[in-house]
């Protein structure tokens, strides 16, 4: 009976968030059409006018329909679909705020000032155009222009092998159709540049699919990886959501890296690096019990995707956590959402003697675009007190 009731809560959601995007849609696409039809007055017709919303709606639907069919579409078909679908989503986006505010000041101009209403329409729409022509264009090259950003921290623990640990964080990756093999081979030279000690991957590798993955033989590509003591990753709610889970560890581990599912392993006998499952998961152990057995006087490096209640691993005496998840909302002002749900979104963080790390991520989701941050490659050195 409660899974009954579940499937028709969550087919109530679907159908309701299915009735929004199309009415906020069709608003968006009545708007356009005035727009198009007050430039091209003298070409506008019955027919013209069905083949505009023909392709609205084409386009507006493409992203949805290349997730629904992209086992029975071939890849010259649902590649572009994906891409067009992709891109729609962030131009959706901003439209929404754009057309509505265009509008409102639309009356006021046609109220207040002897202006007709087709030159305000032409006004109006095309600064709405410019704005999201250079929205778009100034998110792409924020996805594709990786910055390095430094932390350096000092543990409150001896170490007698090393004096500083260089370590290199990337999380969300989201390796897809979309975030191809081609930007996995640039971070990867990157990563090898810095030649860190040691590489850490805090979750979502693969967006959903391990489709592209294997098709691209991306495994290949993380093989190059070279730090000095090793690359550790833990799963993100992604790696979860297609079911493949299992697959993607096993090309992990034969890549060389060591996947950490609610597991820790004690490097050189020097310190430990714990990997927590990502709370997608409905078998992770609590952090209490996946540290039992610890020997507290070594410095703990913990992966987990999600900073979520980072008390938990400041009370049970973490020196260093790493995440990720946030993209620190990946569009403006998705960041202001971000920040009020997480006491640390991006960025470092320390609470008493446990330091925090949350990186905004190397890839996107969706659209492959960023206008709230750039990507990123996190660079923390970690001293000790010797």
């Amino acid at each position: 009976m409660k899974g009954i009731i579940m499937n028709k809560r969550i087919l109530l959601n679907i159908t309701f968030v299915m009735i929004f995007f199309f009415l906020i849609n069709f608003f968006i696409g009545i708007n356009g059409w005035i727009y198009l039809s007050t430039i091209f007055s003298k070409w506008t017709n019955p027919t013209i006018k069905l083949i505009y919303w023909i392709v609205f709606w084409i386009i507006t639907f493409a992203y949805i329909l290349s997730r629904v069919l992209k086992r029975k579409l071939p890849n010259s078909f649902f590649k572009p679909l994906h891409k067009i679908g992709a891109y729609w989503l962030a131009i959706f986006y901003y439209l929404i705020f754009l057309v509505i505010a265009a509008d409102l000041v639309g009356v006021l101009l046609r109220a207040l000032t002897p202006l007709k209403a087709n030159v305000i329409t032409l006004i109006l729409g095309t600064i709405v155009v410019l704005s999201i022509v250079l929205l778009i264009t100034i998110g792409r090259r924020n996805a594709i222009n990786t910055e390095i950003v430094h932390y350096d921290i000092n543990i409150d623990k001896p170490n007698d092998q090393y004096k500083e640990l260089s370590i290199v964080l990337v999380s969300d990756l989201h390796l897809s159709t979309l975030v191809t093999n081609k930007r996995l081979e640039f971070l990867v030279d990157k990563v090898n540049k810095i030649s860190p000690d040691l590489v850490l991957i805090a979750g979502d590798i693969i967006d959903e699919d391990i489709t592209p993955f294997v098709e691209e033989n991306m495994i290949e590509t993380l093989k190059k990886l070279k730090p000095r003591i090793g690359t550790y990753a833990v799963p993100g709610n992604h790696d979860y959501y297609g079911g493949h889970l299992d697959l993607l560890v096993e090309h992990l581990k034969d890549a060389g890296i060591h996947i950490l599912l609610d597991e820790k392993e004690l490097v050189e006998n020097n310190f430990y690096i714990v990997g927590r499952k990502d709370l997608a998961s409905k078998k992770r152990l609590e952090l209490n019990e996946l540290l039992e057995g610890i020997d507290h006087t070594k410095p703990i490096i913990l992966l987990d995707h999600q900073p979520y209640h980072l008390e938990v691993p400041t009370q049970l005496g973490v020196d260093l956590q790493v995440s990720g998840h946030t993209h620190r909302g990946q569009f403006k002002p998705n960041h202001l959402i971000t920040r009020r749900l997480y006491e640390v979104d991006w960025g470092y963080l320390q609470k008493e003697q446990s330091h925090f790390v949350v990186s905004s991520g190397f890839g996107t989701w969706g659209p492959p675009i960023r206008t709230g941050n750039p990507s990123e490659i996190v660079t923390i050195t970690v001293s000790f007190t010797n």
